[in-house]
């Protein structure tokens, strides 16, 4: 086994998977380090933010 390999193989997949935000409160690290580990995991959420931003703007139904 290959207890550092795998903790670390976990954690970028976790940041693939959620926002820095999210990632740095869940872990307990700061935002800028869960954002660096996300660009390295390839998880850009900057589309997703750029949508929720937009929803709040659209106008109510009916």
């Amino acid at each position: 086994m290959r207890p550092r390999a795998d903790r670390s193989t976990a954690l970028f997949a976790l940041a693939g998977e959620l926002p820095a935000a999210v990632l740095a409160r869940l872990l307990g690290i700061s935002t800028d380090t869960a954002a660096t580990w996300q660009r390295i995991a390839a998880g850009d959420w900057t589309a997703y933010a750029a949508d929720i931003a937009d929803r709040s703007r659209l106008p109510e139904p009916g």
